[in-house]
């Protein structure tokens, strides 16, 4: 165990770690306090990394094992900033009664508490959450959706939130935003601005983490009439779709389709269709060269207007920038390849991957 240097009057950030975490969101989120000393020559900060016993901890890849600068037991009396890391071991951490102790026990000396991308599961399942808003990497904000929060409002397209002394950020680099908003409450927006700037960094990104997450197909229902529906509109993305006429085609009242297709999808039959063109759209985008105005039609779109307009409600950015950050020009994937390799969701989100 190494020793803890002397606490002073500094502002102290700590970040809590344990085995598997993402060395990322440990060091990232960490190096914009280390650069505040830096850069206005003051020891603004005093960051540093806490571990339940203080032993070093492997990260997840297994390619370095992080030494924390001291055990809980080591920890002052005060902390101005407690963060829990992120990273594939966050679902055993979430399960080590030690640690999540820790966690509740440490909370009242914390002027402020939170995460790093899924640090969010281990902080939940301390109990410390409940009720707050929480941001959280848009994969495990999935999880929790489908499986339950922990009493906390999941925001899935926040890059970070500040929930009264809570602050939770999205996934792995977003911690960095998330360490740069603390910076600017602490010390105002020239430093922040400043830092940022040192990093080749945008102080403020220009719309959430929804631009990063696929549009998922909802699992076809078992109500077969609902599942005739849902089919029809993935199959048919450009057709003009009418209640009437998918009515006709459930064999069912306009009136009863609405309310049975919102009881069994959780949607209405307008925000589905929107999210399944949404989807392909996404693709067309980010594996084809077609134009803006093509992408529109091929997708029920219409017209490249009305893409602008859902691309801005829904993603934050216009078609023409998310092309931009996830287009290719690789001839291959416009023309389809049907072997390659693709994250596996389910894995991921059920914590059953291997990093």
């Amino acid at each position: 165990m190494s020793s803890r240097p002397v606490f002073d009057h500094q502002r102290r950030v700590a970040m809590l770690i344990y085995p598997q975490v993402a060395s990322v969101d440990v060091c990232g989120p960490l190096e914009p306090f280390g650069l505040a000393n830096f850069l206005t020559g003051r020891r603004l900060y005093d960051p540093f990394t806490v571990s339940v016993d203080g032993a070093p901890v492997p990260v997840a890849g297994g390619f370095v094992r992080l030494e924390p600068s001291c055990s809980c037991n080591d920890l002052p009396d005060r902390l101005d900033v407690l963060l829990v890391a992120g990273g594939p071991g966050c679902f055993a951490a979430a399960e080590d009664a030690v640690l999540t102790t820790w966690i509740r026990n440490l909370e009242p000396r914390c002027t402020r508490i939170g995460s790093v991308c899924t640090g969010s599961t281990v902080l939940l399942a301390s109990g410390i959450a409940n009720g707050q808003r929480i941001a959280t990497h848009w994969l495990e904000a999935l999880r929790l959706t489908s499986n339950g929060s922990g009493g906390a409002l999941v925001e899935s397209d926040a890059i970070f939130v500040n929930s009264g002394k809570f602050w939770t950020s999205a996934g792995m680099l977003a911690g960095i935003d998330l360490a740069l908003a603390l910076i600017e409450a602490d010390h105002g927006r020239h430093l922040a601005l400043d830092i940022a700037r040192f990093m080749v960094l945008v102080l403020r990104r220009q719309s959430g983490q929804s631009q990063y997450s696929p549009q998922l197909m909802a699992d076809a229902t078992e109500d077969p009439k609902i599942r005739r529906v849902q089919l029809y509109i993935w199959e048919n993305p450009t057709a003009r779709m009418s209640l009437p006429e998918l009515a006709k085609l459930a064999a069912m009242s306009e009136r009863s389709l609405s309310r049975r297709f919102k009881d069994v999808t959780r949607t209405s039959i307008s925000s589905y269709i929107e999210d399944v063109r949404l989807g392909l759209a996404r693709r067309l985008l980010e594996t084809s060269n077609q134009s803006i105005q093509s992408v529109a039609m091929n997708s029920g779109f219409g017209t490249a207007a009305t893409l602008r307009r859902v691309f801005g409600r829904r993603l934050g950015v216009s078609p023409g920038v998310y092309k931009s950050n996830f287009g290719t020009d690789n001839a291959e994937l416009s023309a389809g390849v049907t072997d390659a390799i693709q994250m596996d969701l389910e894995s991921v989100i059920n914590g059953k991957s291997v990093w």
